[in-house]
C-alpha cells in the first residue's frame, strides 16, 4: 500500500474550511479574563440580570483551551481545528501577528455559542509561514455575534537568518486622546494564560524560546485597545457596529509599562498604538464604527 504523503505548506488549498465548534462559556471564565485586563466590567453589558457578555471575550477562543479552567466535552480552539489536520504544518513557537475584529451584538450566558472556521489566506514572510484564520460567532438562534479574523506565523523555514538590528524608536506625535497607562505583570499574564503551564506563565518557559522573561499573550493588548476605543465610542455602538484592526509589531514583556494612546481621525474612526517603556509600539491599530446596513 503506497502512503499519502502529508500536504506541504505549498499544497495546503485556501480558502480551508476547518468546520465548526461549539462553545457555552461561563461567568467564571468571562469575568476571569477581563480581571485580567483590569476591565472591572467583567465583560458584562447592560443588566447584570440579563447576564449579556460582551463580543470581545470570543477572541480567547483562538488558542482555547489556553486560559481557561473550565472546558467542555468536544470544544476545541480554532488553532486546535487547524492542528488537528495539520499539525505536521505547525512548529514551536508559533506566534500571533495581528487580530481585527468586528463587533455585532452581545451574547447571553447560559446558551450555546457556534464558530465556523477557515482558513482564508496563507503566505510567506521574513522566512516565516502565516495563515489567517476567519471564525464567524453565532449564538442559538443563529444569529451572529462576531467576526475575528487572527493572523499567525505557524512555522519558520529551517534556515539560518541574520537577526535584524533593533529599529531605533520613531518619534511620535503627542497623544491627542488622554492616554492610558497600563502596568503589566506576571500576575495579569498567568491569569489570563492558566491553567496551561506556557511562556506566558514562566520566565523560565520564555527563556527556553530565547526571550528574556514571560511574554504575555498578545491578545491582552488586543483587549487594552478594544476597552479603550469603547471607552470613546460608547458601549452601544461599539458592541454593536465597531471594528478593531491591530497588528501586534513587537513582544509583550511581563512587568512592562505601556501607554495607549491615539488620534481621532474623524468623528468615527481612532488610529491607536501601544507603546513600552522604551516608546517601542508594541501594537497598532485603527478602531471605528461601522454603517448599519
Amino acid at each position: 500500500m503506497t502512503e499519502i504523503a502529508a500536504p506541504t505548506f505549498d499544497d495546503l488549498p485556501v480558502p480551508l474550511p476547518l468546520g465548526s465548534t461549539f462553545f457555552n462559556p461561563a461567568i467564571e471564565q468571562v469575568r476571569k479574563f477581563a480581571y485580567a485586563v483590569e476591565d472591572e466590567s467583567g465583560w458584562l453589558v447592560g443588566d447584570p440580570a440579563d447576564a449579556l457578555v460582551h463580543p470581545l471575550f470570543l477572541s480567547t477562543y483562538m488558542w482555547f483551551p489556553s486560559g481557561f479552567y473550565l472546558r467542555a466535552p468536544g470544544e476545541i480552539g480554532h488553532f486546535g481545528l487547524f492542528r488537528q489536520r495539520h499539525g505536521h504544518l505547525v512548529g514551536t513557537p508559533f506566534l500571533h501577528g495581528k487580530s481585527s475584529a468586528r463587533f455585532l451584538r452581545p451574547f447571553r450566558l447560559g446558551r450555546p455559542i457556534r464558530a465556523d472556521v477557515a482558513v482564508t489566506e496563507k503566505y510567506r514572510r521574513r522566512g516565516r509561514h502565516f495563515i489567517v484564520m476567519r471564525a464567524s460567532f453565532f449564538d442559538a438562534d443563529g444569529e451572529p455575534l462576531a467576526v475575528y479574523d487572527h493572523g499567525c506565523a505557524i512555522r519558520s523555514e529551517s534556515v539560518p537568518h541574520t537577526a535584524a538590528p533593533s529599529p531605533t524608536p520613531v518619534a511620535t506625535s503627542p497623544s491627542e486622546l488622554p492616554p492610558r497607562r497600563i502596568e503589566l505583570s506576571l500576575e495579569k499574564s498567568r491569569l489570563f494564560s492558566l491553567p496551561a503551564e506556557n511562556y506566558h506563565t514562566h520566565d523560565h518557559l520564555a527563556q527556553a524560546l530565547g526571550a528574556r522573561v514571560a511574554i504575555p499573550a498578545a491578545m491582552m493588548s488586543f483587549a487594552y485597545l478594544s476597552r479603550f476605543a469603547q471607552d470613546i465610542f460608547g458601549n452601544d455602538a461599539w458592541i454593536s457596529r465597531g471594528q478593531l484592526d491591530a497588528v501586534f509589531t513587537r513582544m509583550l514583556q511581563r512587568d512592562d509599562v505601556l501607554s495607549i494612546e491615539g488620534h481621532r481621525k474623524d468623528g468615527a474612526e481612532l488610529s491607536l498604538s501601544i507603546y513600552n517603556a522604551r516608546r517601542d509600539p508594541v501594537a497598532v491599530a485603527r478602531a471605528r464604527l461601522l454603517d448599519l446596513p
